[in-house]
């Protein structure tokens, strides 16, 4: 049995006793709702839903998933990690294949104590917070791979591409959202639904970084004479552009210096 598979069978049998309700969407949107709230991880019901179909009905079992998914749901059901369950299930090599154990390290989680809650770039339930301090994911590479770029020209995007019977998602403001692709137009600039891209934020309120809680966390982009930060590294969701790691000459040129 393929490891995804058994885990996301647990999560749903899970999420089955906790809300009493043994439909496809009665799960998925109680399990929207505990992994937003208690993990601080942005999903919806709808990609539940889809998982529902492509791991416990077995629609789709090659299906990549975010490790930072993984992990999270993993500890739902009770393990520290998806490396925890995976070892605690006895998984086969070819399943060991699909995520490596290896590239889970622990880092601190983006909080600075002196900037207020409403104001934290990201805000952690507390809790849950053990939960990320003790481990987090290498971010999915795709994100700053190929991927995206072969699908967007000169900032448009082959609607052709795209599984109309799939979910897409857009660029709103400072964050993606999830849309159905039959939905979508081309002055939409969608792309294909990605949990790993999903994650990227803009951040709106630049002033809170510092050395601290930016260097090696935060990436920027350059255009126009403006600088914009964003939570996560890959392509900036506007101009395409590879987003870069800020560093300290960054940090001091744009921050620092104004908020003296």
């Amino acid at each position: 049995m393929s490891t995804k598979k058994y885990l996301f069978e647990k999560v749903f049998e899970k999420a089955k006793n906790e809300c009493g309700s043994q439909s496809k969407n009665g799960m998925s949107v109680h399990l929207e709702k505990v992994i937003s709230d208690d993990y601080n991880y942005p999903i919806t019901s709808k990609s539940f839903s889809r998982h529902f179909d492509d791991f416990v009905k077995e629609n789709n079992l090659k299906k990549d998933i975010s490790p930072d998914l993984l992990n999270i749901l993993a500890h739902y059901i009770g393990y520290e990690s998806f490396g925890h369950f995976t070892q605690k299930n006895q998984l086969t090599k070819s399943d060991e294949k699909e995520v490596n154990v290896e590239e889970i390290v622990s880092v601190e989680p983006i909080i600075d104590d002196n900037i207020p809650e409403e104001e934290s770039i990201i805000n952690l339930p507390s809790k849950k917070n053990n939960f990320f301090e003790k481990i987090k994911l290498q971010r999915n590479k795709i994100i700053a791979g190929g991927s995206i770029a072969t699908i967007l020209v000169s900032g448009g995007l082959f609607l052709n591409s795209i599984n109309q019977n799939s979910s897409c998602m857009i660029w709103k403001e400072n964050h993606y959202e999830e849309i159905e692709c039959e939905e979508t137009s081309p002055q939409m600039n969608a792309v294909p639904y990605n949990e790993a891209v999903f994650q990227m934020k803009k951040i709106t309120k630049p002033d809170t970084l510092n050395f601290e809680n930016a260097l090696d966390k935060v990436w920027y982009n350059k255009s126009n004479g403006e600088v914009e930060f964003f939570t996560n590294y890959g392509l900036h969701p506007e101009n395409g552009k590879t987003l870069k790691p800020v560093s300290e000459y960054i940090l001091t040129k744009y921050i620092i210096k104004n908020k003296q």
